[in-house]
């Protein structure tokens, strides 16, 4: 056993500075696992500094600018666009979370709930649970004996109306003791709305600086590792975190204007919230279902304007994964769905929201590490094709 393991130690890092680079990953990883609290603002500065490194480059190849001008430019226009939407686009989600927000808390302290849908053919309004069982027991009763016998309308409303009362009843509690405490927090979010903003224009000014500081403190002796992993994770990270941006902002657009020709309760809410799920693949399309159907059901029934919404809905994510997807990440997702779908789960589990956000991007830079590590295996193979060459 003690044989294997030298050996498997000799393998991968008896290269110079792998040990060293190994040593620098899992210290980065502990501080950023235990210390987040501690040093959220400068991760969070550096992921928005990374993405605004690219406006700046292309400035400083494309207009000649120097360094420091470009930054400047950069970042003024950054905190000018995050203005205009703090001061427009906020106001509006906070007004559409809190009226869902107290829709859940009634629907949930409220058994009898007030929900009331008028029918298409002018008749009285009838409550929302009787509603559906009346549409569910129609399907029945076409159906051969003796399930029609078994089953009565009054039974399946009771029904409904228990699974409907458990579920807002879940979903009250989990946004009163859960989501509220963790998203009302006025000190933490003015703490970095400050000092985020400081540490990326510092982060954008002084890079190159920055940058060879990182060099000489770390793996002084051999930077060769560096520069052997950095150019492919770069460019594969960098165009998938502007891609992914684009793409929340055209699901985003296009769901909010779908949503609102309808006249659908929460439209824009719900716009951003399909936008947003893209960032998880596979699983947030599959989360976000859940709240379009049902504001669209309690709002319009089992009518013909949702079986539309529906259609409308589906079509919007049948183009954006067949056509959008591939288009945008063509060139940078290169990890299969089990690889993503672990991907999120791990770092989710760890890191919550950011996590999952990350979790593509820190997929993609633990595979880059995994295929590009060093190792005296690589090196015997490349020699045994020079020799056939």
């Amino acid at each position: 056993m003690l044989t294997l393991l030298r050996n498997w130690y000799l393998r991968h890092f008896s290269k110079p500075g792998t040990v060293e680079f190994a040593i620098v990953l899992i210290v980065c990883f502990l501080i950023v696992y235990y210390l987040m609290w501690l040093v959220g603002p400068i991760v969070i500065a550096i992921c928005i500094a990374y993405i605004l490194d690219f406006f700046v480059v292309y400035l400083e190849k494309k207009l000649n600018f120097k360094r420091n001008f470009a930054s400047i430019i950069v970042m003024t226009s950054f905190i000018a666009i995050a203005l205009v939407l703090l001061i427009l686009v906020v106001p509006l989600i906070i007004k559409q979370a809190a009226e869902f927000y107290n829709t859940i808390l009634i629907l949930g302290d409220n058994v009898a709930g007030a929900l009331h849908l008028e029918q298409n053919t002018g008749k009285d309004a009838k409550n929302i649970d009787a509603l559906i069982a009346q549409n569910i027991y129609y399907i029945i009763e076409s159906m051969p004996d003796p399930l029609p016998s078994m089953l009565t309308e009054e039974s399946f409303g009771q029904y409904i109306t228990q699974i409907r009362t458990a579920a807002m009843a879940f979903l009250a509690g989990l946004m009163r003791n859960n989501l509220m405490p963790s998203v009302i927090n006025v000190f933490t979010f003015l703490l970095y709305l400050v000092v985020v903003p400081i540490f990326t224009f510092l982060m954008l000014y002084n890079k190159y600086s920055i940058k060879n500081n990182i060099k000489t403190y770390i793996l002084p002796q051999n930077q060769n590792i560096i520069n052997q992993f950095w150019p492919r994770l770069n460019s594969q990270i960098q165009g998938y975190i502007r891609g992914k941006i684009l793409h929340i902002i055209i699901i985003t657009i296009v769901n909010t204007l779908a949503f609102s020709l309808f006249n659908l309760n929460y439209a824009f809410l719900l716009g951003l919230g399909v936008g947003l799920s893209v960032v998880i693949p596979y699983v947030g399309a599959v989360i976000i279902v859940v709240p379009v159907i049902s504001i669209a059901l309690f709002q319009f029934g089992l009518s013909s304007t949702f079986a539309w919404l529906l259609v409308v809905y589906t079509i919007i994510q049948l183009v954006d994964s067949n056509v959008l997807t591939p288009l945008l990440f063509s060139k940078t997702s290169n990890l299969d769905a089990l690889s993503i779908l672990t991907a999120i789960l791990i770092f989710g589990g760890l890191w919550g929201f950011w996590g999952v956000f990350f979790a593509i991007p820190l997929a993609t830079f633990i595979k880059t590490i995994i295929t590009q590590w060093p190792s005296s295996n690589k090196d015997s193979l490349k020699s045994l094709v020079n020799k056939g060459q």
